[in-house]
Order: C-alpha cells, then structure tokens, then sequence
C-alpha cells in the first residue's frame, strides 16, 4: 500500500483491543493484530503502540482507549492505526466522537488494516456508516445472545453456570462424536456432579431437619467433609464453600427441577435434588428474609417454642449452681421469655427448667403413644387393606388430573389473551408463572399419590413406629433426637405459665382422640379371654384402624 507525503509527515498511536472472555483468546487476537499492523504499514511514523485493551468496545469507558484519545487532543500525536473499524467502537458516543474530531482537525486521520478510510466530507460519512454498523452488528448480537438464553431456558436447559451439585456436559450423537453448533461450539447438558451432588443432596437434608443453620452446615462441609466447589475459571478456581453460597443454593428453585431466568421459572431436565415440598418447607425454615433460625448450641429446643403471651423466642440459658450438701457444683439448664417486643408487654419472668420442659413434652407424647403389640396387629391388618387404599389413591389420582386439565386450560386461554392483546406483558408474565408454578405443584403432587399408592405400607409402618417409640427415643436420645421428634410431634409450640402447648401433627389426632378408649376396650377384651387369640385381638383393633382410614392420610410428610 502506496501511503500520501501527508500520512507519512503524521504521527499515529497504535491501538489493540479483543475483549473475548478467555484469556488465552485475547493474546493470540492481540498478536496477530500487531502482526498485520506492521506488515500492511511498515514505514507508518508509529510513536506509541498502546497497551492491548481487554473492555468491550460496546459501552464508553475504556481506560486504555481514552488514554489515547487524551494524547491525540493534547498535541502528542495525529492519529489512530488499528485493524478495522470495530476495533475502535462499538458505541455510539465513541464512534461520535471520533468523526467530530476528524471534521473539526483535532485528529487527523485514521488508518484501519480493513478498510482505506479518506478524511473528506464522504470519507467521514463512510467511516460514520461503518462504525455505526459496529454498534448495530454489537445491538444484533446482543439480543442473539439474549434471545437463544430464553430458548435455552424454555428448553429446560439453564444459560451459563449451573450452582453446585451440577455439571455441564458434552452431548455426543450416536457414533460417540461431540454435537457442536454452527459457531464450532460445543453443545452442553446440564447432568449431576459424580463428585458434589450427593454432599449437597445431604446439605439439603440437614437444613431440612430444622435442626441445622446454613453456618452449621457450611462448618461441616468444609471442616469434616472437606468439601470443594467446582472450578469456574483460572481466576476462581475451587475451595471451601462460602455462607452466601450455602444461602443461594438454599434459595434456589433449580434444585427442585426449575430453571429460572428472567422472572420465570421452567421446567428444566435436570435430575431434581429436593421436591418442591422441601424445597417450600426450607424456605420457610430459613426465614422470610433467608435468615437461619437459632441452632442447638446445647439447647435443643430453642427457637422452637415461643412465649404463649408475647409471642417472643423462648431461650436456654445454662447456670452453675453449688450445693452445700452434696459439696458439688450443679449444671442447671433453664428456658425463659426473650421479651423482645416493646409492642406486646409480657409478665412471663418466671425461668421454666429443662426437666420441666421435657416433662411437658413427654406428657404430649403419652398422648400419642401405642401398645408395641399394637403396631405390630395395626399392620397386619392395613396390609391387607391395601388394596383398598390403592383404590382410594386411584380416585384422587383422577381427581387432580381433572383440576390439572383446569390450570391448563386457564394457561391456553392467557395466551389467547395475550395474542388479542386483552392483557399487557407484565400482567401475562405474572399470571403466567403463577400458573405454572401451580401445574408444577399439582405435577408434583399427582406423582406423589401415585407413589404413595405402591409405598404407603412403608410410610405407614414409619407412622406407627414413631407412636411406638418415640417417647422412648425422646427419653433416651441427644439434643438433635429430641428437637427433631419435637418438630415431628407438632407445630405452634407455646410456653406459658410453665405449661407447654401445641397444635399436634395431623396425623397424630385420630389416636389422640380415639386410641385411649380403644387401648382400654382391647385390653379388657383380652383380659376376659385367657387364650386371648389373634381373633379377638383383631376384632379390637379393627374399629380404630377404619376410623383412621376414614380421616385424611395417617401418614406423616417427615417421621422421626
């Protein structure tokens, strides 16, 4: 190339820029724009080769370009050399500002490895064209880019990373070989960690118990399980997990089957870790700002139960007291009001002992305690009733098919509406994830009765195990024992004038209500007849069990 007297009396600056994410893209890029710089204009008076800029060209502020541009108006040189138009921006207020100093002398030409720009009225009009071609190719891509995400997403697959417990994989075609797309990239699925999802899957699990905190948890994976997350790049590579972590991975609707992007939430194909049951209860486990409740630090029952008059937190406190006679000295653990609310005076200033507290909690259980002889005669009997409770399951099954067709034909009609522009995006948006949100429910829920149908004798078995012998347990087992059988015991723990209340699990109430009476009829029905044969035990057990059967579920959702 043939350069005029002019551009050869001028003095540019060289400018290098490629602001592809990986590191080892952007050197070669850089090299090889050097490369074509000093082949195509060897005798160019260059007096600064600039710094390679890694900042997109797509939006002001890039601190080595601007530096440039700074010299050039400060009289150090009279122009830019770089490879093509795209190189020097991509924006409009860049791409402005270079043209006005071309039209106002400031800067007195520009050399592009692509293109042989002339500083005239046309030349400027053409470089004004071919730069805003680099902004609307940029915008174009963009919204490529941002168009193939939503699809990715509604195809269940999620953009980008996926949290821990994850992998992206390769999908290979029949013969083995890797798919890629017509960029040359490979295509990915997300498929589960052989490494992480089994200790994240058991994370879930201790949160879900209500008797472990995010920071308890994330002490024990980092501390005993020496677990590591994945390494997402040179700069980020893999180490302990952090709390705010364990707080996003907590909070994050993936691990029940979802994939969310952009306000909505899709069906993903990825294997689920929890179910969307779990997936609520720790959410509210968490709190409703994500906050942990208080963990067990040696009381087992704090934040459990709150005060039956104010409402506030009942806490532990431990004290030391010595007795003189005995000449030894005493762990005493007491309960009492936290009186947090200046709102609502409480006169709860009496401490409640621990023994007091678990005498009241044993109380509670006596109530909902069986015979063991019991249990075993109780299963004999609903095994063979089984096949009547397939049945029954059978007819709710029909029952949640028929409200599923309902929310899809509410799902049909909003698009409809939508297309007759009847509602506006923001209003379909919203109904519309809260529609699905709801089909995925029910989903979930029609799965769930088919499943109980086949393991309903295991999960009534766990039913009656824990009425058996759970007050054994209690007595018997460590603080996590006791505070988790408590949690399964019932809900809306209350603690007033020494006296312990709360609302029982459901399933519990048919032998809160009716075992006591029936105990008695069984056991005079067995004291009458000295062979006291399988028969006439039956026949006692038989009237209880029907009333069971004719409530709800006897099954608890999370036995002890």
């Amino acid at each position: 190339m043939t350069m005029s007297n002019k551009s050869s009396e001028y003095r540019y600056i060289a400018y290098i820029r490629k602001s592809d994410p990986r590191k080892e893209r952007q050197t070669l890029s850089h090299a090889a724009q050097i490369r074509r710089i000093k082949e195509q204009f060897p005798d160019l008076n260059i007096v600064e080769w600039s710094e390679p800029e890694s900042h997109s060209a797509f939006k002001p502020g890039r601190p080595i370009y601007d530096n440039v541009v700074q010299k050039i108006r400060a009289g150090k040189a009279d122009g830019i050399v770089t490879y093509s138009t795209n190189r020097l921006s991509r924006n409009e207020i860049d791409a402005a500002e270079v043209t006005y100093m071309l039209r106002t002398g400031v800067m007195k030409d520009v050399k592009f490895c692509t293109y042989t720009f002339e500083n005239n009225p046309e030349g400027i009009m053409m470089l004004q064209v071919l730069l805003s071609l680099s902004q609307y190719e940029s915008s174009k891509h963009g919204v490529d880019v941002k168009r193939g995400m939503v699809q990715k997403a509604m195809g269940g697959e999620r953009p980008g990373t996926v949290p821990n417990g994850y992998i992206k994989v390769p999908i290979k075609d029949e013969t083995g070989n890797v798919i890629t797309n017509k960029d040359g990239k490979i295509i990915t699925k997300t498929a589960s960690d052989p490494f992480r999802f089994d200790r994240v899957r058991e994370m879930w699990s201790m949160l879900l118990t209500g008797i472990y905190t995010p920071r308890q948890i994330r002490k024990l994976a980092n501390e005993e399980w020496h677990y590591v997350t994945p390494r997402t790049s040179k700069k980020r590579p893999g180490g302990p997990i952090a709390l705010s972590v364990i707080y996003r991975m907590f909070n994050n609707p993936f691990y029940a089957g979802f994939v969310p992007h952009e306000g909505e939430l899709h069906e993903g194909n990825h294997e689920k870790m929890v179910t969307l049951e779990e997936f609520d209860r720790a959410q509210i486990i968490l709190g409703e700002r994500g906050k942990p409740r208080t963990g067990v630090h040696g009381y087992a029952y704090t934040s459990l139960i709150k005060c039956g008059e104010c409402g506030c937190s009942i806490l532990g406190k431990t004290r030391l007291k010595y007795v003189k006679r005995d000449n030894k000295t005493l762990l005493y653990i007491y309960y009492y009001c936290s009186r947090k609310s200046d709102a609502r005076p409480c006169t709860q200033v009496k401490y409640t002992s621990l023994a007091k507290i678990e005498e009241e909690i044993d109380r509670e259980l006596a109530k909902y305690t069986i015979l063991p002889e019991f249990r075993d005669l109780a299963l004999e009997i609903l095994e063979r009733n089984h096949e009547i409770e397939v049945k029954e399951r059978n007819q709710i099954h029909r029952l949640q098919q028929t409200k599923r067709k309902q929310f899809q034909d509410e799902l049909d009609n909003l698009v409809r509406m939508r297309m007759k522009n009847m509602v506006d995006d923001e209003e379909y948006t919203k109904e519309r994830t809260s529609i699905k949100w709801q089909l995925s429910r029910l989903d979930e829920d029609i799965k769930g009765t088919h499943e109980r149908a086949e393991d309903w004798l295991e999960l009534t078995e766990k039913a009656f195990n824990f009425a058996t012998y759970a007050r054994v347990h209690f007595k018997n087992g460590d603080l996590a024992t006791k505070r988790s059988i408590l949690t399964t015991l019932g809900q809306n723990l209350l603690l007033k004038n020494n006296k312990l209340a709360l609302t029982p699990s459901e399933w519990l109430v048919p032998i809160g209500e009716k075992y006591a009476e029936l105990e008695k009829t069984y056991l005079t029905n067995v004291a009458t007849n000295k062979k006291a044969n399988s028969q006439i035990k039956e026949e006692a057990l038989m009237s209880i069990t029907n009333q069971w059967r004719a409530r709800r579920d006897l099954n608890p959702r999370h036995p002890a």
